[in-house]
């Protein structure tokens, strides 16, 4: 990746007037980063091609691989990014910049499959892991600014006030003085979930996190599964057990039985066809950055529609029939929303968030998050075989039968059925429910802390934690902490959806002038 400072222009990621009346330090200001998945990549990444003056930045991180997270850590072949790669670079201003590293690297000669006939090209997230591990590795050391990026294998555990710093505390003894900390802890690993008992993750035959490919790859072929979920994870299990040549029954339940949309069609072949994928005309160089910093779309801001979840889907649903009318698919008129949920969320009033948490989100979800081509088509084709069965289901009880060694699960009665229960045997129940967020605070000592001292408050919807517009966390007095910031999944009660990799890329990009701006101001006074 070439130092965009070097082709002119001003300094990348920053407004041209952004650092104009910023004192910069005497010597490099020391930045921690709490994760060292996507997000804390990323904001690594950008800091130091976007800084003027030298930054020190530590990613602590308890894996020896930076830049996988939850999500790219899979090794699985059939596990695909739900999104083209012009919609997954770490610099948000050059949409081609991952797809060049994927053809430099060969894959698309290796990895065929992933090329579409419109040149768009859905690649495996293995891959795009070793692309952030790339990333992080061609500016571990940055030249221009003589900035650099440290990984630290260890966890954070704690933190406190050293006077104008903060010392942060790790597992294995650390204790690093900074002048920010920057959290990005990402999603947390996927838990049991209420009524499943959290004593089943000893069963043999129970699955709680569906990404630890291994003991999928070491389910027998007959056995009878059933996956609790439909969301993209749950397509994700169904294509590494149908590569496998499953044979046995394999039940995918849901509350609503909803199963992810797929990718809007394709613009069609080009001629000749691509050999190595091409952004469509409207998503080149940075015009998808600048569509998601962009203005909220009128259909939701005209005069007459009020800020509340009915009146938005009446609004949408009219916005989607307008351009179906024009011959364009209805993924068009809701891109123009979701790609700015983070300026509309917060002009919803706290009760029509929490609405459509508990109403709406279920519908929203299964729209935004689509599938990626490859494994639509394989599941679909295992569907109308009679392979894979989808149900809207509500598990009442799980018990595990000691003579059989399998699984009793009770499902509650369908609408229309009376009260009788039904229950069905299973040798393995694979856990893809969604995001538990109460396991975000419980699960990480870390989180717990900030918490207890009042560092970190959640935010209104309770789904993560209270930040303002520059990611600076509110403390449970609902003051600004310019020296901490949130980024990433744990700001989703705040701005709606910064969950996938553009939208993270564009929100860490939207507040570098803040944080810039920030460490010159406290280093310089």
């Amino acid at each position: 990746m070439r130092d965009p400072a070097e082709q002119g222009g001003g300094h990348p990621g920053i407004p041209e007037n952004a650092m104009e009346h910023t004192v910069l330090p005497d010597k490099p200001s020391h930045i921690a980063i709490a994760g060292g998945g996507f997000s804390g990549v990323c904001a690594a990444v950008q800091l130091v091609r976007s800084t003027r003056a030298p930054l020190h930045i530590t990613l602590i991180e308890p894996r020896n691989r930076v830049g996988l997270g939850l999500a790219y850590s899979t090794t699985d072949p059939d596990h695909r990014l739900n999104g083209p790669t012009w919609v997954h670079s770490i610099d948000p201003r050059d949409s081609g910049h991952f797809t060049r590293w994927c053809e430099q690297q060969g894959l698309f000669a290796a990895d065929p499959q992933a090329l579409l006939p419109d040149g768009s090209a859905f690649v495996r997230r293995a891959d795009f892991g070793r692309y952030m591990e790339s990333a992080f590795r061609e500016h571990a050391r940055w030249p221009s600014t003589q900035s650099t990026i440290t990984h630290l294998q260890a966890r954070v555990v704690d933190a406190l006030k050293k006077g104008d710093s903060i010392e942060v505390v790790t597992d294995a003894g650390h204790a690093l003085v900074c002048d920010m900390l920057i959290i990005a802890t990402g999603n947390p690993p996927p838990r049991l979930q209420t009524p499943l008992d959290a004593s089943l993750t000893a069963h043999p035959g129970v699955l709680e996190n569906p990404l630890e490919t291994q003991r999928l790859l070491e389910i027998p072929g007959e056995a009878n599964v059933l996956i609790i979920g439909s969301s993209l994870m749950a397509l994700d299990v169904l294509a590494t057990l149908l590569r496998q040549g499953h044979t046995g029954k394999i039940v995918s339940i849901s509350r609503r039985g909803l199963q992810p949309r797929p990718q809007a069609p394709s613009a069609g072949p080009l001629s000749p066809p691509p050999t190595v994928p091409v952004a469509p005309a409207t998503a080149t160089g940075r015009q998808m950055l600048d569509r998601i910093l962009g203005p909220a779309p009128g259909f939701l801001t005209q005069p007459g529609v009020e800020p509340t979840l009915r009146a938005w889907i009446r609004a949408l649903r009219q916005r989607i029939g307008e351009v179906q009318a024009q011959g364009v698919s209805w993924q068009s008129a809701f891109d123009e929303l979701r790609d700015v949920v983070w300026r509309t969320w917060p002009l919803l009033p706290a009760a029509q968030k929490r609405r459509f948490l508990k109403k709406a989100r279920t519908w929203y979800d299964v729209h935004r998050f689509r599938s990626p081509p490859q494994t639509q088509r394989l599941v679909q084709a295992a569907q109308a075989q009679g392979r894979i069965e989808f149900r809207a289901e509500r598990i009442q009880s799980v018990a595990a039968l000691e003579a059989s060694g399998s699984l009793q699960v009770r499902f509650a009665p369908r609408e229309g059925e009376g009260k009788a229960n039904r229950c069905e045997a299973f040798e393995f129940i694979i856990n893809c429910t969604g995001l538990d967020v109460l396991s975000r605070v419980s699960s990480s000592p870390f989180l717990s802390a900030l918490m207890g001292k009042g560092w970190l408050t959640a935010d209104e919807c309770g789904i993560g934690f209270a930040v303002d517009e520059n990611c600076q966390a509110l403390s449970a007095k609902r003051t600004k902490q310019p020296a901490v910031r949130v980024i990433g999944p744990p700001t989703a009660g705040t701005f709606g959806d910064p969950l996938g990799a553009i939208f993270i890329a564009a929100q860490i990009y939207r507040i570098l002038p803040d944080i810039l701006s920030s460490l010159g101001a406290s280093r310089s006074s």
